[in-house]
């Protein structure tokens, strides 16, 4: 299904002429080799942008072999060991065997083409390697920074320069050379992608841009272990496709990875996404609708990817209406596709692969930051909880080298994606830091509440699920997590600037185990309503709550709660605790104080 799909997405981006054509790939290749009729070296151009440290010129030539270890020369373009039999490694034995694999190569494809390019660069690597000419032509300085670079070879017919490469006999003679097959018909078998008879290419081009992995590629197929084979079949054999898909595959997912602005990260996951018409505003809107608002890249942000545009779009597709981008109209009924890639050692491992229509994903995206929704602080203005943000609430912050788990991560993307209960790891995590961190902040808070939204079947709970307080819930968990912050609450007034309060002590086991806690919190608070208070119309309000509180839970304290109705604790205590900061409760609170001044 991925490799399919990725085959259709390179049809797509060449027909826009953002991919190279089969048996071509686009890369950085900044100096030409400029030879003559009997292939000696006369000049070394730069080619492209050299204003930077790292010069820039990409350019479509003859497709690269797969290279990890060992020698393997590439057509018309390779590095100064292959086409200049230059040591760079201290291996001056190794450059020569290159540079003559090289030469093999040149002659296999290019025997019989008599075109003068063909002709000269079939003298170029008759000759003696020509590295000592490169050097002097560039000088020593320029040379040097050169050693890992890609060079490509040029014809110069005494008036006019031009790629080897353009040359339409050498054209065909290299399709004809990247086309070529096996004559054993028993290497047939029938492709994965399209059902027909191929000879299985046995070696896959290698993926590069996904964070972590090596940076001369990875591959997303590969069997390097005889364990990993079946009936005789050698390498990728065992996943058969013809060369041709098999690089149409790659260069599309080589594509859309290099495109930088459109690769998004989470955890340690690399994320690329595509829609089928080819229309990269889907790309950026869902980069926007997914994560704009968990990204805290200020570039990001100013490319039309304001809050508002976003979630005008994001509303405006999830209720199946298309919506106007940067001047293309989105429709949500196109088939969007987002592909997750991890890095494991030589390999890419895929952590999900999801394929809906583009109004599916906004409407389960939307669905998301409205489970996350919740009463905030004044002070904090967040209207959409980013993603980045929410993954942190399960790491302690003050660590640098803690990083939040990249299947976690992985799995909570995927939960918002299909718009399915989040992973029971984001849950126990959050429940780790709150045990560690004694207080509910906003964002667990949220974490809880949406985790909760998608995974309890209580009836009682899930009228507590709300953006506020519910203070007719009479669901014990909830009503002892409120319980709770009126406790804290008579503390706090009873002795002003105390630095330990109840939470410190006693949060983790008051949501544990209500029966053998609750009581000791009791009489500590009928000990706290017996001091001195300087608003006696604070006391009174907070009297009541208590003996409301109380009522709802009657005589008997639950044993133990389980991890369900912690979270329903948790949140009765942090509702309970902005009512606090409630502009009417502080009203209220400011009139007794004036009352008793009176």
């Amino acid at each position: 299904m991925i490799i399919s799909d990725l085959c259709n997405e390179y049809n797509v981006l060449v027909s826009k002429q953002q991919a190279p054509v089969y048996g071509y790939d686009n890369i950085n290749v900044p100096y030409g080799l400029v030879i003559d009729d009997k292939g000696t070296l006369i000049s070394v151009h730069p080619l492209g942008d050299h204003t930077n440290k790292k010069p820039v010129n990409i350019i479509s030539i003859p497709a690269r072999v797969p290279r990890s270890s060992g020698i393997a020369a590439n057509f018309l373009c390779d590095t100064v060991a292959y086409m200049l039999g230059f040591d760079a490694k201290g291996k001056p034995e190794r450059a020569l065997r290159a540079f003559q694999a090289c030469t093999d190569l040149h002659q296999r494809i290019l025997e019989g083409v008599t075109d003068a390019p063909a002709i000269a660069a079939l003298a170029f690597f008759e000759n003696a390697p020509q590295w000592k000419t490169a050097q002097q032509l560039m000088g020593d300085k320029t040379w040097e920074s050169s050693l890992t670079l890609n060079f490509v070879l040029q014809y110069n017919d005494g008036k006019n320069t031009m790629f080897v490469g353009d040359c339409p006999a050498v054209q065909e003679a290299w399709n004809a050379y990247y086309d070529r097959e096996d004559d054993d018909e028993g290497a047939l078998s029938f492709s994965l992608i399209s059902g027909e008879p191929v000879i299985p290419a046995k070696i896959h081009p290698k993926i590069k841009g996904v964070a972590g992995a090596q940076s001369s590629g990875a591959s997303l197929i590969s069997f390097n272990a005889p364990a990993f084979c079946s009936h005789g079949a050698e390498q990728n054999e065992n996943a058969p496709m013809s060369q041709r898909e098999a690089y149409e595959y790659t260069t599309a997912l080589n594509t859309l990875l290099a495109d930088r602005d459109r690769v998004q990260r989470i955890g340690d996951d690399t994320i690329v996404s595509w829609a089928q018409c080819g229309e990269t505003a889907y790309v950026d809107s869902f980069g926007g609708m997914a994560f704009a608002w968990s990204s805290n890249n200020p570039e990001k942000q100013s490319a039309g990817l304001d809050e508002l545009t976003i979630k005008k779009a994001t509303q405006a597709l999830a209720q199946g209406r298309p919506y106007d981008f940067e001047g293309i109209c989105l429709n949500p009924n196109e088939e969007f596709h987002v592909l997750a890639l991890s890095p494991n050692a030589a390999r890419l491992s895929v952590r999900f692969y999801l394929t809906n229509t583009f109004g599916a994903f906004a409407r389960n995206i939307w669905q998301h930051y409205r489970d996350l929704e919740i009463r905030r602080p004044s002070y904090d203005t967040t209207v959409f909880l980013p993603t980045w943000r929410l993954l942190n609430q399960t790491i302690r912050q003050q660590s640098k080298n803690v990083k939040v788990s990249s299947e976690m991560a992985g799995a909570v993307m995927k939960a918002i994606l299909n718009g399915t209960a989040y992973p029971a790891s984001l849950i126990n995590a959050i429940e780790i830091r709150i045990n560690a961190e004694r207080d509910i902040s906003p964002d667990k808070a949220a974490i809880i509440k949406a985790y909760y939204s998608r995974k309890t079947t209580n009836e009682q709970f899930k009228e507590v699920l709300q953006v506020d307080i519910n203070r007719d819930s009479d669901y014990v968990p909830y009503v002892l997590g409120r319980l709770f912050s009126i406790y804290e609450q008579i503390q706090l007034a009873a002795i002003p600037g105390i630095n330990t309060t109840i939470k410190d002590k006693y949060f983790t086991s008051a949501s544990t185990t209500p029966a053998r806690i609750f009581p000791i919190l009791g009489d500590l608070a009928a000990k706290h309503m017996r001091k001195t208070w300087q608003s006696q119309g604070y006391k009174v309000k907070l009297e009541k709550a208590l003996g409301e509180l109380t009522g709802k839970v009657g005589d008997h304290y639950p044993s133990r709660l389980t991890l369900e109705e912690r979270g329903a604790f948790q949140l009765g205590y942090y509702f309970e605790n902005q009512q606090r900061f409630n502009k009417t409760s502080k009203t209220i609170e400011d009139d007794n104080q004036g009352a008793d001044n009176d």
